[in-house]
């Protein structure tokens, strides 16, 4: 019966997830995507406050978009039409002829690879500060790393490597050398220097821990977090900065999972494995949570996890040791529907034969436990202790026991194969030793399992990730690369 239900539903949203036209598909539109702001990071180099005007001149527009949250009153003056459109506070310029009234600025923000500097040197008044991406080859005290359009960090000279991943090291002594200078890249130039948020946010860490702070570190998060690396007295803090209220949202969500697992524990074995909070704040507004650093190897890249890497089986050892310790009870009346509450998103029917696929689930009643949600390489940190889990805000209370080791081996087939998660899945459903450690269902081996109640382990992993964190949306082409194949094995047709 749950196999015809399924094979129903995708039939009719195969159909629908193959119009051309919008109007008539219950599938959403894919939403068109604003430009990164994680590119504009940087902002956080500057105060808080500037008393008195600010220009943004020929930024990118995610970087223009960044600094507009800092600057609210800030003006657009932008060489490129485009840039301008839908800004409130917009100037269109030649790229020559300053169009605003000299000596007034109180703060210039400008992309000088793309704007004449000569231009703009009266537009300053005394005492205001320019804050430049400038060519490698002028002189700069931050690097926007790989790239000024793809920041994934902030270096400066005589910071740590902030992971353990293979060749880190050298990239980084790299873009802090003069070697970069011969690279074609940016840098980042503050006149004059002095504190900036990122300073007020570490100084009110060391306040709330007791410690001398300093800062050692910028990871960009995409464009709702950063992770300032602080160092303090005895230990090193990572810290997390929300930008925007959806990055907030999420924070809060992180805790309370982090509050219900260990509220749940049966024994704190677990704790050696999460990071330790160490404070929470709020510096000018914006909300920040610091827990201890975990230095290694953060990245599903290199030898450490390589097919039959041994970081696997630690990594099954922390999954193992959450379900164990860490249980909510049976899948009862109304689970498979309330794990599948989100999955309209892509479509009705979609969702309903995500529905049909989980219920042995439910019928089976089996054991459930909080789950992290998002166990992969990217979140186990494996240094010289035991392996950390961080990111935790996906986490769920009435996980199938077994759900995070699932999409740990979704991952290890995913990785290997190169191959969207949702194919993995597929794969899985219709094969079964595709996986090459899967856990026990219900204390039954995987191999030994019940087809339906494999692929409904393999459906419920899937679904945490469709959903994403809290106010993420996949949209049309994720559904297209990974729902789609899985709803086709689901239903017995190839992928």
């Amino acid at each position: 019966m749950t196999a015809a239900i399924v094979a129903s539903a995708t039939t009719r949203w195969r159909h629908t997830v193959r119009m051309r036209s919008n109007k008539s598909t219950n599938v959403p539109a894919e939403s068109p995507h604003p430009a990164s702001e994680r590119n504009g990071t940087w902002r956080l180099l500057l105060p808080a406050t500037v008393s008195g005007p600010a220009a943004l001149v020929d930024l990118e527009p995610g970087t223009a978009a960044a600094f507009r949250r800092s600057y609210p009153w800030a003006i657009t003056v932008s060489s490129n039409p485009a840039a301008l459109m839908g800004v409130a506070r917009g100037v269109y310029w030649d790229g020559q002829h300053w169009p605003l009234q000299n000596g007034a600025l109180a703060l210039l923000v400008v992309d000088e690879r793309h704007a004449d500097r000569t231009a703009l040197t009266a537009a300053l008044r005394p005492g205001g500060r320019r804050a430049a991406i400038v060519p490698a080859r002028r002189r700069y005290g931050t690097v926007p790393y790989p790239r000024a359009d793809a920041v994934e960090r902030l270096l400066r000279k005589g910071w740590p490597r902030s992971t353990d991943a293979p060749g880190q090291w050298l990239r980084q002594r790299l873009a802090t050398s003069v070697l970069w200078r011969l690279s074609g890249r940016a840098g980042i130039a503050i006149e004059p220097d002095g504190p900036g948020l990122v300073d007020d946010v570490v100084a009110d860490l060391g306040a709330a821990v007791g410690s001398t702070a300093t800062l050692r570190g910028v990871l960009v998060s995409g464009g709702h977090n950063v992770i300032l690396r602080v160092g303090l007295a005895r230990e090193e803090a990572a810290l997390r900065l929300c930008l925007t209220e959806l990055g907030t949202a999420r924070l809060a969500r992180q805790r309370k999972v982090l509050a219900g697992v260990d509220a749940a524990l049966l024994a704190p074995d677990l704790h050696a494995h999460m990071p330790r909070e160490l404070a929470v704040g709020v510096t000018h507004g914006l909300v920040w949570r610091a827990e201890t650093w975990h230095q290694g190897h953060l990245s599903p890249g290199g030898t450490r996890w390589r097919n039959r890497a041994s970081a696997w089986e630690a990594a099954h050892d922390v999954a193992r040791l959450l379900a164990a310790t860490a249980p909510t009870g049976n899948a009862g009346l109304g689970w498979a529907r309330a794990w599948a509450r989100g999955m309209d998103q892509f479509g009705e029917d979609a969702a309903a034969a995500i529905e049909a696929a989980l219920m042995p689930i439910e019928e089976l009643r089996l054991p459930t436990c909080w789950c992290h949600g998002d166990f992969w390489p990217g979140n186990i940190v494996l240094g010289r202790g035991p392996a950390v889990v961080i990111d935790w805000e996906q986490g769920r209370a009435a996980a199938p026991a077994g759900l995070d080791a699932v999409f740990l081996e979704l991952n290890r087939l995913a990785i290997s194969s190169r191959v969207p998660i949702g194919v993995a899945a597929a794969r899985a459903v219709q094969e079964p030793r595709a996986l090459a450690a899967p856990p026990s269902l219900g204390g039954v081996p995987w191999w030994e399992a019940d087809p339906a109640l494999r692929a409904a382990a393999v459906v419920a992993a899937v679904v945490v990730h469709a959903l994403g964190p809290e106010g993420d949306r996949r949209g049309r082409t994720w559904a297209q690369e990974n729902l789609l194949p899985l709803l086709s094995a689901l239903a017995g047709r190839p992928i």
